[in-house]
């Protein structure tokens, strides 16, 4: 029996009702930025500066310049640079055949229109994941992280990608799921956490059929994805191939928890320096921890339980740890845990977070106690940020070991 206790349309329609739900709570949420002579883009840069613009580049209306070459801007990764093209296009057009402005209205919105509907497929694919466990996909459907930046970032589509890579996999295609991951690699990297745990399933079982279809598709999507850019624009692909340890260490990682308890405790600044051969330690000690644990275990452990403990280690381990990382990982945590209280505490650590980076600082409450450390409301969030991730990571962790909780993601179970 289906959540509701009726049929699965009704099922779905409230599915994509809450999906449409979360994108206007996004709308209004950032319409103070839309509104002149308001001056939120002033006061609240950081709230306005997730808004995410349909580029039209000059002369759009008669070409796609930028298809191949990173976008109109030339500065985006292969794949978003093909879709901002095609919807670029798509917008000059339409104004140059209706005369609308398209700096206004709803042509300037088309990016999100289409970040949208890739957020109703991501709910739509968990369910999918859940089996007859509806709850699953209303839970991340109302997922405030969502809210927050999910439509203000392209890696939303690489998480669509990455999900549905996970269900043709689970569902045992892996010619598909191949194709899905070389497009998801082709917008960010985080997705091929999803080849590293096929791989340890494979070692696990000893069949390395799948992977090897799954790893071939992957090469030659991206290679065919990626190739024109990496011919036409070296440097400029080259630049969107990022790794996670790049760049110095941010407050919100990590590292920039513990030195600011070094600095409480021995009094010395906090080093800027990125993490350098502690962060490669870190993920390396990481995914060797996976692996034993992937080995070990009597039960059979889920993919997405795996994929979720191998992107956490990589994020953990990295320099940073944003909100569009807790965007990648809020699917994996709704199948990987199916704890309501968890998810939800997670979640209202997470709307803080955001809170103290969107609100000036003297907006922010003084906490006793705090200034005896030197913090404020900010670090002991980043703080909590972290080790709720940490506990999830147990928690899986445990699950795996035990063969409970995500067991049967994928496989439909009795009603």
């Amino acid at each position: 029996m289906s959540l509701l206790g009726g049929s699965r349309g009704g099922h779905r329609a409230l599915l994509v009702g809450l999906g449409l739900y979360a994108v206007m709570t996004a709308w209004l949420l950032r319409l103070p930025c839309r509104v002149p002579g308001w001056g939120a883009a002033e006061t609240l840069p950081a709230l306005c500066a997730t808004e995410i613009a349909t580029e039209i580049a000059p002369g759009a209306a008669d070409g796609a310049g930028g298809f191949f070459t990173g976008g109109p801007a030339g500065d985006q990764p292969a794949l978003v640079g093909m879709i901002t093209t095609v919807v670029g296009w798509l917008a000059a057009r339409l104004s140059a055949l209706s005369g609308a402005d398209a700096e206004r209205g709803v042509l300037a919105d088309l990016s999100v229109l289409l970040l949208a509907l890739v957020w109703i497929g991501t709910v739509a694919v968990v369910s999918a994941l859940s089996g007859r466990r509806g709850a699953d996909a209303f839970v991340l459907a109302l997922a405030p992280v969502a809210v927050l930046v999910g439509f203000g970032t392209w890696d939303l589509g690489a998480v669509l990608l990455m999900m549905l890579a996970l269900l043709f996999h689970v569902r045992g295609s892996p010619v598909p799921a191949g194709i899905l991951l070389g497009l998801a690699a082709s917008v960010a990297l985080f997705p091929l956490v999803v080849l590293v745990a096929v791989l340890l399933l494979a070692v696990r079982y000893r069949q390395f059929r799948d992977f090897a279809v799954v790893l071939a598709g992957t090469v030659l999507t991206w290679a065919l994805v990626n190739g024109p850019f990496l011919l036409t624009a070296r440097d400029r692909w080259a630049r969107q191939l990022g790794t996670p340890w790049d760049g110095p260490v941010e407050g919100s990682s990590p590292w920039g928890v513990w030195a600011r308890v070094e600095q409480a405790r021995t009094g010395a600044a906090p080093d800027p320096a990125g993490a350098g051969q502690w962060a490669l330690l870190a993920l390396v000690l990481g995914f060797v921890a996976v692996l034993v644990l992937t080995l070990l275990t009597r039960q059979e452990p889920s993919v997405v339980q795996i994929v979720f403990l191998l992107l956490a280690v990589l994020v953990l381990s990295g320099p940073g740890y944003s909100l569009v990382h807790a965007l990648w990982l809020a699917p994996l945590v709704v199948l990987s845990r199916r704890n309501w209280l968890e998810f939800a505490a997670w979640q209202l650590v997470e709307v803080l977070w955001w809170t103290t980076l969107v609100l000036p600082e003297p907006t922010w409450p003084v906490l006793p106690g705090l200034g005896l450390l030197g913090w404020d409301a900010q670090d002991l969030l980043a703080a909590v940020r972290v080790l709720l991730l940490v506990l999830l990571v147990v928690a899986v962790a445990v699950d795996v070991l035990r063969g409970g909780q995500a067991r049967r993601i994928g496989i439909s179970e009795p009603g």
